[in-house]
């Protein structure tokens, strides 16, 4: 039997992952090289680890009694939903005003990204728009993957700018089809590592807002290791009149380098919400609830530090004031913020956490600088570093090579699990029209590791090009 989401990218993904990442193989390949560890370049996980304090603190909430004796609900557990809650309606400067209602906690950003696309298709069943998503070309094949499963059709956009990979605004309205439902955006761009900027963003949403276009927005690489302030799609859309037609999903996963704690979440009107947790009872009828107080934490330290950084006693009052009509029902509640906000207040985790991400940020742009020097005849052009840990680039050796059989050879000969070009859009065929091979690289690794990748590929892409 074959369960096939006839979406090229995806199905060319999962032919990589039936290779690189079953474990007959790997365990095929340590035994022929027990010297060698397999080195993954193709997850675009944070293998950096991850900020521990954070850890031990969700790890010592477990012991709350509040997470022992029911499960959450398909909503989520409410001390997370609030803590997104308020991180986006601060982070808005008080444009969106957002409660639990417009949040749903889910066990990571992939669950989120299932549920949004079903009520987007929904919403445009109603709305008489067509079952039509617009792409980035290229991007990560989940999105498309999951709008095709919920009943889309796809069409890519690419860009016509030089010096860049993600397709400009102009760029997707010209390649729009004429009738059409959703925009995807990815900030970051997964897998270049770009963004849009706001002026970008308005003229985005400006276009969406004329043709009834809903906006899909992933903002799982958004916080990872960028410096400065990253624009906000969903300011720019309460600025626009237009926040009722986007869609967030996101994740700390990527962000704080905690997969296995599997907490994303996804944000929208009331409305679609709560039709959508309905749905989630089928599949998830409560989420990790022993990570919200984590995520709770972690978004009081964001609204404190950084950019627009508000007073500590500021953001406790904003949560507090937003738990406090759920008191009664939810008798244990009062007694785990009180324990979130004592740690946050207490700065235990607050300066580990800024110290971490600042450690992170050295660590990838000495990754990055390494690329583009000392293997500057490994890798071609890439776009410029912004923050994320991702990017896209030409792989020169293999110039020519086939996508699938190359990407199977560094894996079972050389131990490197690479993702490229193919897995990003349209499909093998379409991408040997060029000459080059593309290739994402994930460089959220420690130094020594990712030069030591970056040495066996430049000594794989050799004895390949010989053969």
């Amino acid at each position: 039997m074959s369960l096939d989401i006839r979406y090229a990218p995806w199905q060319f993904m999962l032919d990589i992952d039936k290779i690189n990442y079953a474990l007959s193989e790997r365990v095929a390949y340590c035994t022929r090289h027990p010297d060698d560890e397999v080195i993954n370049l193709s997850s675009g996980i944070n293998a950096l680890g991850p900020p521990l304090p954070l850890v031990d603190f969700a790890l010592s909430m477990a012991r709350d009694p509040l997470f022992w004796h029911d499960y959450d609900g398909p909503d989520g557990h409410l001390a997370g939903r609030v803590g997104v809650a308020v991180y986006e309606s601060v982070h808005s400067g008080g444009l969106a005003d957002l409660g639990p209602d417009n949040v749903i906690v889910t066990a990571g950003a992939s669950a989120a990204m299932m549920l949004a696309v079903r009520g987007l298709r929904q919403l445009c069943h109603k709305q008489g728009l067509p079952a039509v998503a617009l792409l980035p070309l290229p991007t990560f094949p989940l999105a498309g993957a999951a709008l095709v499963n919920a009943g889309f059709a796809i069409v890519e956009a690419g860009s016509t700018a030089p010096g860049r990979w993600l397709p400009t605004v102009p760029d997707l309205i010209a390649q729009a089809p004429g009738d059409l439902g959703v925009v995807y955006v990815n900030t970051f761009n997964n897998p270049t590592g770009e963004r849009y900027e706001a002026d970008e963003l308005r003229e985005l949403v400006r276009w969406a807002s004329e043709h009834g276009v809903f906006i899909l927005h992933d903002t799982v690489s958004s916080d990872v290791a960028s410096a400065g302030t990253i624009p906000h799609l969903a300011t720019v859309a309460a600025q626009q009149g237009y926040a009722e037609h986007v869609l967030t999903v996101s994740s700390l996963s990527k962000a704080r380098a905690i997969p296995g704690f599997r907490i994303g979440w996804l944000i929208g009107p009331e409305d679609i919400v709560g039709e959508l947790a309905r749905f989630n009872e089928l599949i998830a009828p409560s989420s990790p609830g022993i990570a919200a107080p984590m995520l709770l934490l972690d978004r009081l330290i964001a609204m404190s530090t950084g950019p627009g950084a508000r007073p500590a006693g500021e953001v406790v009052d904003r949560v507090a004031g937003c738990l406090e009509p759920y008191a009664a029902a939810e008798p244990g509640l009062i007694t785990v913020f009180e324990s979130v906000a004592k740690t946050f207040e207490a700065g235990e985790v607050t300066a580990p956490l800024v110290a971490w991400r600042q450690q992170l940020r050295d660590v990838l742009a000495e990754n990055v600088a390494i690329l583009g020097s000392d293997f500057a005849d490994l890798a071609g052009w890439f776009p410029p570093w912004r923050g994320d840990f991702n990017t896209f680039a030409e792989l020169l050796p293999l110039r020519g090579r086939p996508y699938l059989s190359t990407c199977h050879q560094l894996f079972r000969e050389f131990g490197l699990q690479t993702l490229p070009a193919p897995a990003f859009g349209q499909d093998e065929t379409w991408w040997r029209k060029r000459p080059e091979y593309f290739s994402r690289l994930s460089f959220a690794v420690p130094t020594p590791i990712w030069t030591e990748a970056l040495s066996r590929l430049r000594r794989a892409a050799g004895k390949l090009r010989c053969r």
